[in-house]
């Protein structure tokens, strides 16, 4: 390159201010991209994290709503039983609704008559000790007329049972046949408690339950229907979680099966169960 081919002093002035001019408006030009990127994470953050708070708000309300309906002849949250002349008598209710609650009146006889309330779970060992060691003395007076008795099966024990929710699924079945078949109950729950799955496995199979509750006696196919849909499985909740909330039914380490009640006074030490119903009867 020859001198005549220099650019001159001016021309050099000149490309240095063009060249600083196109950096001015790179760096511009980056600014406002970076500036909108800011904004808009931001705002999809915000959308985010409206979403996120709008799911928990909607599970959070799921959670405390149950859309399912009560079994039929369980109005009071438990199947009722009278007696007469030797024979046990299921009382006929209608349905709670699924916004409805069980109203705990049980039935009345005649001012001897004691009424019993068990809150038991199918999956429940202690249960299954207590209806062999008392359930005939106590159905004898159901007979006699002397006691009524009400049933309320709950579920406690589902995390006994490898995550099957055997104590679950148990509770449906017999709302289901509380519901369909009230006649069968108590022969269907015989049925489950000398077919017991042991605690720590997975309980009994779908199949398995309702093989139980045809050899009950509950063979109608609502019944099987009713299995097989899980019908009361939002009730099974809802009814468990009000029973294991009331404070009348505390013990001192919080609720547990079974639970009796007597007259309507819990019963706390179960071996006391037929002196304190004969108690009351006098």
């Amino acid at each position: 390159m020859t001198n005549n081919d220099r650019p001159s002093k001016n021309e050099r002035r000149a490309h240095a201010r063009d060249v600083a001019r196109q950096r001015a408006e790179a760096e511009r030009r980056r600014k406002r991209r970076n500036k909108w990127f800011l904004q808009g994470g931001i705002g999809l953050g915000i959308i985010a994290v409206a979403a996120i708070v709008a799911i928990v708000v909607v599970n959070v309300n799921n959670a405390n709503t149950v859309s399912a309906t009560g079994p039929a002849n369980m109005a009071t949250g438990a199947i009722q039983f009278t007696g007469k002349d030797g024979k046990i008598t299921p009382v006929e209710t209608g349905a709670v609704s699924a916004n409805g609650t069980a109203t705990p009146i049980p039935t009345t006889g005649p001012d001897s008559t004691v009424q019993v309330t068990e809150y038991i779970d199918w999956a429940c060992p202690i249960c299954k000790q207590f209806e062999a060691a008392y359930a005939d003395q106590i159905l004898d007076k159901v007979k006699s007329g002397d006691v009524t008795l009400a049933v309320q099966p709950v579920s406690i024990l589902d995390r006994n049972y490898r995550n099957s929710r055997y104590a679950s699924r148990a509770a449906n079945a017999a709302m289901c046949v509380a519901n369909y078949q009230p006649d069968k109950f108590l022969d269907v729950q015989t049925q489950f408690y000398d077919n017991q799955p042991e605690e720590g496995t997975s309980g009994l199979t779908n199949a398995q339950i309702a093989d139980l509750v045809k050899k009950g006696g509950a063979t109608s196919s609502k019944v099987s229907e009713c299995l097989s849909t899980e019908q009361f499985k939002g009730w099974v909740t809802k009814s468990t979680n009000t029973v294991v909330s009331d404070p009348a039914l505390q013990g001192t380490s919080g609720f547990g099966t079974p639970t009796v009640v007597v007259d309507g006074k819990k019963v706390d030490n179960l071996t006391d169960v037929i002196t304190t119903i004969d108690a009351a009867a006098k």
